[in-house]
């Protein structure tokens, strides 16, 4: 018993006196639901039932859209258009990595991403749409958006794919 005490003291001691380990620091996500993000057209069906994923609209195009007299027969031509979502807890979406040299470097910017959703929510393609002006930071915002989860958009209850602009800001502080 009085060898169990000290020796459980030592294996303390050595574990307790620990140098803090560096925080790697990680780039900051801005508000996705701003002006800047576009989405698509909603789903029309056409002969071979496949869907422009890749077409982002403008919002005077969104608006034409929303218009009265654009209404389709059924609910789903009027109902509200909800964006794709990858900011949900239970999604547990990392933030990209600031990568090492990058921060010694002071290299700073904003990447726009082109994230085209599909319906289950799985990336159907993704995008530099705008670069930082750092291909370094550029290829980490993209590898990291590679693997996240979302929750795609949806028309009323609908799941709808849709193409969006994701803004990925580099900042240091």
């Amino acid at each position: 018993m009085h060898v169990a005490l000290p020796l459980g003291l030592i294996l303390l001691a050595l574990n307790f006196p620990r140098k803090a380990e560096p925080v790697m620091m990680m780039a900051q996500i801005i508000d996705r639901e701003s002006v800047a993000i576009t989405p698509s057209v909603h789903v029309r069906p056409v002969k071979d039932k496949q869907v422009e994923k890749d077409k982002v609209v403008k919002d005077s195009e969104l608006a034409k859209e929303r218009s009265p007299e654009s209404k389709q027969d059924g609910a789903l031509a009027s109902a509200p258009v909800s964006m794709p979502n990858s900011e949900a807890s239970e999604l547990n979406n990392p933030k990209p990595p600031y990568p090492a040299i990058s921060r010694k470097l002071r290299e700073q910017g904003l990447v726009l991403l082109k994230a085209c959703i599909s319906t289950g929510g799985t990336l159907d393609s993704l995008e530099i749409r705008q670069g930082s002006g750092y291909p370094r930071l550029d290829q980490v915002a993209l590898q990291t958006v590679k693997q996240w989860k979302f929750i795609p958009a949806k028309k009323g209850s609908t799941p709808i794919p849709m193409c969006y602009e994701l803004p990925i800001k580099f900042t240091l502080e």
